[in-house]
Order: structure tokens, then sequence, then C-alpha cells
């Protein structure tokens, strides 16, 4: 194949999911730095990314780092989408990532190194500490608010998905967001999830319903975001889970 020549576009069959192992800290954070900044509430909490790159990657392998100790240690659960390489289609790559809460896990143990919570660490120069917070705090109180007053502690909660954005519309999303509606129906739990302006439509695709929007503005800003909260719940055959509301 001569440099010029377009790549063959994927098909689903071509796309192949997967649980993490130890060795896809280095895909996961190739897609957490090319995908995320597409998403508006990574973008606005991380808005110094371009300005300190080094700080940028140092910070997110260690995040991703932490987070994959808890996994491995059994308190979530990644699922990873494979494809043949764009760029080498004989090779293998991780295209895509999903993070889903395990139903019925407490918090893990900060006392516990190996499943220590992933840190914000508000030090580092590509953020604004101010909105971590206001991020963090706000999605707490709408996950109790919005996603436990109806569903309860037990939730097949989605935190995260992303996929390389050379790879997007193949179907990798799709396929992982289908593995874990399968799950769900296995352990009768619904899959709550916060969703921004891209990733809404692909859920309400797949049947998710809009509970709310939550407000996130740090003090003393002008500037606010907002994320949708949605949920898709099997238990429930009318399809309809909740009105929505805005949590401002």
């Amino acid at each position: 194949m001569s440099d010029n020549t377009e790549p063959k576009v994927h098909s689903l069959d071509d796309i192949s999911i997967r649980p993490v192992t130890a060795d896809d800290l280095d895909a996961i954070v190739e897609i957490v730095i090319k995908a995320f900044p597409y998403d508006e509430q990574f973008a606005y909490r991380y808005p110094y990314r371009e300005q300190y790159p080094e700080e940028h990657y140092k910070y997110t392998r260690m995040y991703y780092a932490e987070y994959l100790n808890t996994t491995l240690a059994g308190q979530n659960t990644m699922m990873l989408a494979t494809a043949p390489d764009l760029k080498n289609p004989k090779e293998t790559k991780v295209i895509s990532l999903s993070i889903w809460d395990n139903p019925g896990d407490r918090a893990p143990d900060p006392d516990i190194p190996a499943v220590a919570p992933p840190k914000n660490h508000p030090e580092r120069k590509d953020c604004n500490p101010a909105r971590l917070k206001a991020y963090s705090e706000a999605t707490m109180k709408a996950r109790k608010d919005i996603f436990v007053s109806r569903f309860g502690e037990r939730q097949l909660s989605l935190r995260q998905m992303a996929t390389l954005p050379d790879y997007w519309k193949r179907g990798a999303a799709s396929k992982l967001l289908t593995w874990g509606m399968e799950r769900a129906r296995k352990e009768g739990v619904a899959i709550p999830m916060f969703a921004g302006n891209m990733g809404k439509l692909l859920y309400a695709k797949f049947g998710f319903k809009e509970l709310g929007r939550v407000k996130i503005q740090a003090p003393g800003e002008s500037e606010v975001i907002y994320e949708v909260a949605m949920a898709w719940d099997p238990r429930d055959e009318s399809g309809e889970i909740g009105k929505g509301t805005a949590h401002d």
C-alpha cells in the first residue's frame, strides 16, 4: 500500500472487545489525550493542556495508572475495543475505552494503595483547580439526587467512554455499549451516566433516557457547562424511567 492510498474502512466484524490488561496503559492514555478534548467537560476542566503538554501527559498517565489499579483489583471494569491499525492493518490497535462501576461495590478503601481511587491532582498546571472541584461536587450530588434516588446504590454506572478520533463512526463505542447493556440485563441493574453533547446522541439511539441536566460552574466564573444525566434500565419495559429535571 502506498502512502497515498486510503486505508480500508473497518466494518463491525473487524472490531473486537476485551477486558483491559496491565499492558494497556499506554493505549488508554493515547485515547484520553486524543479523544477527550472533544468533550466539553474535559476541555472545561483542563483548559491549559496545550500550554503544558508534558504536564498533561504526566498527570493523565498517573491518573489512569491509578484507575487501572482499581480495575485490576476488581473495583470496576474497563472494556476495550480493538481493530486493525489503520497505518499497519496487520497489527491490532486499541481504539476505544469504556469504564464501568461494578454493581454493588463500595467505594475503594483509600488506606489500601493497590485500590486507592484515582486522584484529581489539582496541582497540575494543565487544569483549572476550581473547575475540577466544581465538576466533582456537582456530579457527585447529581449521582445521589438523580441516579441513587431512582435506582438505588446497585448500578452499572458508565463512567467514561471514548474512541480515537481516526476510528469514529466505525462501531467501536456501539459494541462496548452493547456489552454493557447485556451485562445490565443479566444483573438486573440500570446503567446511569453523564453525557456531553456528542455522546448523548449515541446513547439516545440505544434507548437511554434523559433524566436531567447538571449545571457546572466554578465560583466567581461566568462560564457554565452542563452535563446530561441519562440512564437505561432493562427492568423498565415501558422505556420510561423518569421525567427530566434541571439541577442548577
